[in-house]
């Protein structure tokens, strides 16, 4: 609004500027003009000087309208004019004072006063010039020279162009001042229009890139939230709750496919409505009408609204449902389920909406696949450790029970125990079992010498730390046994083959076999029979 100010012209504000300004300088020149003229101008020259000039300052210094002021100036001028032709004729400056107040006139008012002023002093001199020439009236200053009729009409005539000039210059001035302000103006004022307009598309786009930084940062938060989601049914909970809540959409929906793709379940819902809707069924038909169809086979968002009468498929469950977007959930190029998002509004969803929302759709695809991959990874791991953990604990029974290993640390020494006759109580002292692969393979008991019986717990964090190491190394002492075994039956077998192959004769084969296995397992006997018995081919 200041620049629309600063750039409209105010021809009356310039003449209140313009009439202060001489004014002023009138009054301090004033001055210097009676001191010169003092001395050589009559008892009533000086009289109307000094009063004139008294007016001068008066209506400078004090507040009057703007009329009152131009009228006065103008006249001061022309009274000294006037006084200066009655006083010595057209030998005088009276012209100049004259010409002064037309201009004057031409620039502080306007319906073409200057005119009128013009008209009135032309007549006035060429009224004095009759009275003059024909003996009626007498110059009134005594050094004034005799005065012809060709003086009176050289004087009016260079008087008459030199104010019609003036009035002319200034008149045509005026006229293109006028004209080029008008210009200006006009073009101030399409430029304050376009301004208009520009603020306008301005603030509409930053309202624009407001709603698109808030959609944004709602979808930031909300892919926060998902991400940090490890199950399932909250995840799906949380994606349609956030995304209707910082999206301000009443419903929205999120249907899974099943392995073949023909059917869609309702997993999680935003609406109360949706909500009891929980577990719907929604066949997937091969219909090109249908925008759940089409998202799912193209892979892409489809929006319809209400105004769309070719696409837009009501649904009885959501009656002031007025547009709809079905966004596919892609995961590796394939689709694993759709989200189904519902406005109340006409036309609430754009280009703009349909790709962050998908971005989001996206993120949620892949998310839930990741939570359903780490869930399949976890059951597995499950599934590992308990066969881990009963592998080892039927490795262990059967070792513990072909050897009851246990030994006691007395004052003697350690001497091992092969039997317990009754067992001890567990508080009698200090019990750590030996757990290896979450399974109990053996037990750790202490007992302190005098009456002292408490255990701290860093002693019992201590025994603990002792008790899962000897855990690993009796594991490790059984794994390398094994090994052994293993090595020492793939010796035996590697010599066993080697020795039966050092012949091709059948008994020398057999006997071969036979020695070797009585070698081997320290047999008292071994027998090997070639051929089958009467009795088993009679069976």
């Amino acid at each position: 609004m200041n620049s629309e100010v600063e750039a409209r012209f105010d021809l009356g504000e310039w003449r209140e500027q313009f009439i202060r300004t001489v004014l002023r300088i009138a009054s301090v020149l004033g001055v210097f003009l009676i001191i010169s003229s003092y001395s050589t101008a009559t008892v009533m020259d000086r009289i109307l000087f000094i009063s004139l000039y008294l007016l001068l300052v008066a209506i400078t210094v004090l507040p009057s309208p703007y009329s009152l002021r131009a009228s006065l100036l103008l006249s001061m001028p022309i009274l000294v004019g006037v006084n200066a032709v009655f006083s010595w004729g057209p030998w005088a400056d009276g012209t100049i004072f004259l010409l002064a107040g037309i201009t004057l006139a031409a620039l502080l008012i306007d319906n073409r006063a200057y005119l009128v002023i013009l008209l009135s002093s032309i007549i006035f001199l060429l009224t004095l010039t009759y009275l003059t020439t024909q003996g009626y009236y007498q110059l009134s200053a005594p050094a004034a020279p005799s005065t012809a009729l060709l003086d009176w009409a050289v004087f009016i005539v260079d008087f008459v162009i030199a104010a019609t000039i003036i009035t002319f210059a200034i008149s045509m001035l005026k006229g293109a001042f006028a004209k080029v302000t008008n210009q200006m103006q006009a073009a101030f004022n399409a430029l304050n229009i376009e301004r208009q307009n520009l603020e306008e598309a301005v603030r509409d786009r930053t309202e624009e890139l407001e709603a698109r930084m808030n959609q944004l940062r709602a979808s930031t938060t909300t892919a926060r939230v998902i991400a940090e989601t490890q199950n399932i049914v909250e995840l799906l909970n949380k994606a349609s709750d956030l995304i209707s809540e910082n999206f301000q959409y009443y419903h929205t929906g999120i249907y899974i496919l099943d392995e073949a793709g023909t059917t869609a379940y309702l997993q999680s819902a935003s609406s109360e409505v949706g909500k009891k809707l929980i577990g719907q069924v929604l066949r997937i038909e091969s219909d090109r009408r249908n925008p759940i169809t089409m998202a799912v086979e193209n892979k892409k968002t489809v929006i319809t609204s209400d105004q769309d009468q070719g696409k837009f498929i009501s649904d009885a469950n959501f009656p002031i449902t007025r547009s709809r977007m079905i966004m596919p959930l892609n995961v590796r190029g394939e689709v694993i389920g759709f989200l189904d998002i519902h406005s109340d509004q006409p036309r609430a969803f754009g280009t703009q909406d349909a790709e962050i929302l998908q971005t989001l759709a996206d993120l949620v695809a892949i998310s839930f696949d990741n939570v359903r991959l780490i869930a399949e990874s976890r059951n597995l791991v499950a599934q590992l450790e308990a066969n881990t953990a009963l592998q080892t604990q039927r490795t262990w029974s059967k070792l513990t029970s072909r050897r009851k290993t246990a030994y006691l640390f007395t004052p003697a020494g350690v001497r091992p125990v092969f039997s317990q006759s009754k067992p001890e109580p567990e508080t009698d002292g200090l019990h750590v079992p030996i757990i290896l692969q979450g399974q109990s393979i053996g037990k750790i008991k202490l007992k302190r010498k005098g009456s002292v019986s408490q255990w701290s717990d860093r002693e019992r964090d201590l025994v603990e730390k002792i008790s899962v190491q000897v855990a690993l190394a009796l594991e490790n002492s059984r794994l390398v046994d094994e090994a052994q075994r293993n090595a020492l039956r793939n010796q035996m077998i590697a010599s066993f083959s080697s020795s039966v192959r050092e012949t091709l004769d059948i008994e020398a084969v057999v006997r071969s076999a036979a020695t070797e296995l009585r070698n081997v397992f320290d047999l008292k006997e071994a027998e090997i029979l070639i051929g089958t018995s009467q009795q088993e081919t009679t069976q």
